[in-house]
């Protein structure tokens, strides 16, 4: 492995550990609509007209065959697409082309929210955003899945060997300038191959696949289809290095239909591990199992470490509308309301108050977090490594966990005494309490956590963030942490419509929908 790989790849092995600082977040998601289906309904006609010309006697059609209920349920479509074309905008560290701004700037570090010229709506039509540890994905409006980032375990699903030069000189709209850059910033070599927003080979995967959702890993990437079924590439981590993409198969470098997964209808991802919805309520999980965030028991059967690299049954009931994930953390929402987590729990990020505070502490099953109750409806919910978030339908965003990381968006003097956990030297730790912010005063619609800094999304289309921000990854462009919800706004975003964030460790990326462009620019 190349000096500079090996960095990247030592990045990523500090978020195969519950105690260290990267993690993903959860796609963006927005509304869905239909997507065209091609069919091919000419063809027997084109025959018929050459018999005809011919002078030949037509045969009797010949009886269609049979098709069975079970082959019928196989084919049909449960999930659509979204349509609505989004602008994607980052910031934050750009070490190793996680922004996908490939030849646009020679920058390694971007402080604030510019639009990613090889991913606006005009250029690429994106409409779905998934973040992982250290890489992207987005699923376009016609079909076509782009990846960018690191790729040193199959995590793009493509080829990109390429012989490392120097970034050409920024263009663009992500040129330097003082606003937005540092002109003390060193310059980087990047991979084109991967710094470059690229489409996997729509041929690895049957004519007439179309994909609906995206979701990524710290090193892998799965892609949900209209039918149900999952798609995935890359590999799966543990504290002792890659445990596999399946039993058999420790590195997946290209897309390969997953077994076991049938009519699902969404995927949520944490650093190493993916849960699956699907259409009758039930949750599968698979990836790794440390710190027990698939919610299964591992029978034995094989190795546990290789037996978690096989979806199975969550142990939950069958009437589940809504998942989300942190880092090693879990959640499940039920039909009636109530709230499930599971998982990494040493900071009280599930919100299950057994064992929160304690080293290695875990929830080993689905437990229902009873806190929640007292609170609206909770319509989404997610977490980062050491805390979480959730959105109610009133359009509250309630926060817990690790305190002292600024992850919370809570000032230490403003959250509920009585439900905070100290450690043995009495410094405040833990928010054992779902709490809800009070600095932002519009409705919130999304939320969204990567590892130690928050997201959300207005109704209407403002985007505040919070947290660790010394690679600028917040997206405020003077400030190491940020303890409050900060508005994002600068030239690039004021005025703009935002959708949704997505968040890798050290860096972001928000969604808005198109604008008009002036004088052939984006304003």
């Amino acid at each position: 492995m190349p000096p500079k790989r090996a960095a990247s790849a030592a990045t990523k092995r500090k978020q195969d550990q519950p105690t260290n600082n990267k993690t993903k977040a959860e796609p963006t998601t927005v509304k869905e609509v239909a997507a065209p289906v091609k069919t091919g309904g000419r063809k027997r006609k084109a025959a018929d007209s050459v018999e005809e010309k011919s002078g030949a006697t037509a045969a009797a059609p010949a009886a269609a065959p049979r098709v069975t209920k079970k082959q019928k349920e196989a084919h049909a479509i449960l999930n659509y697409a979204p349509k609505q074309l989004l602008d994607v905008y980052v910031f934050g560290t750009n070490c190793y082309g996680e922004l996908g701004l490939g030849d646009a700037t020679k920058k390694s570090e971007i402080p604030g929210p510019v639009l990613n010229p090889k991913l606006s709506a005009d250029a690429a039509g994106v409409v779905q955003l998934a973040i992982g540890g250290v890489h992207s994905a987005a699923l376009t409006h016609d079909n076509k899945i782009l990846t960018w980032g690191v790729n040193d375990e199959g995590t793009l699903g493509r080829d990109t060997k390429e012989e490392r030069k120097e970034v050409d000189a920024p263009n663009g709209d992500a040129k330097e300038d003082e606003s937005d850059s540092d002109s003390d910033d060193d310059e980087v070599d990047l991979n084109m191959k991967e710094a470059t927003p690229t489409a996997v080979d729509s041929d690895l995967f049957p004519k007439g696949t179309v994909f609906t959702q995206l979701t990524a890993t710290d090193s892998a990437t799965f892609a949900l289809t209209q039918e149900g079924q999952v798609y995935g590439w890359g590999t799966f981590r543990g504290s002792n290095g890659v445990i596999g993409f399946s039993p058999d198969t420790k590195i997946q470098t290209k897309p390969v239909l997953v077994p076991g997964l049938e009519k699902i209808t969404y995927l949520a991802a944490g650093s190493q591990h993916v849960l699956a919805l699907t259409a009758k309520g039930a949750v599968l999980t698979w990836g790794c199992e440390e710190q027990n965030q698939l919610g299964r028991r591992i029978s034995g059967r094989l190795h546990g470490k290789l037996e978690g690299l096989i979806p199975g049954q969550c142990a939950l009931p069958s009437d589940v509308v809504s998942i989300g994930t942190g880092s090693y953390h879990s959640f499940a929402i039920r039909k009636n309301g109530r709230v499930h987590a599971w998982g990494s729990n040493n900071f009280g990020q599930t919100a299950v108050p057994m064992s929160a505070g304690e080293s290695d502490a875990v929830v080993l099953y689905p437990t229902e977090v009873k806190s929640f109750r007292k609170h609206s409806k909770i319509v989404s919910i997610v977490g980062g490594k050491d805390h979480s978030l959730a959105v109610t339908e009133d359009g509250k965003c309630l926060t817990w966990g690790r305190v002292d990381n600024k992850a919370l968006g809570i000032p230490l003097e403003e959250m509920p005494a009585d439900e905070i956990v100290h450690d043995e030297h009495d410094r405040p730790r833990i928010l054992t309490m779902p709490t809800p912010l009070v600095d932002i005063k519009e409705e919130i619609v999304f939320a969204t956590a990567s590892s130690d800094h928050s997201f959300a999304i207005t109704k209407d289309g403002k985007a505040y963030s919070w947290g660790f921000n010394v690679q600028r990854q917040a997206g405020h462009r003077d400030q190491d942490e940020v303890e409050r919800p900060t508005l994002l706004s600068n030239k690039h975003v004021n005025d703009k419509k935002l959708v949704g964030a997505a968040a890798g460790g050290q860096f972001s990326m928000i969604v808005g929908e198109n604008s008009p462009q002036v004088n052939g620019n984006h304003a």
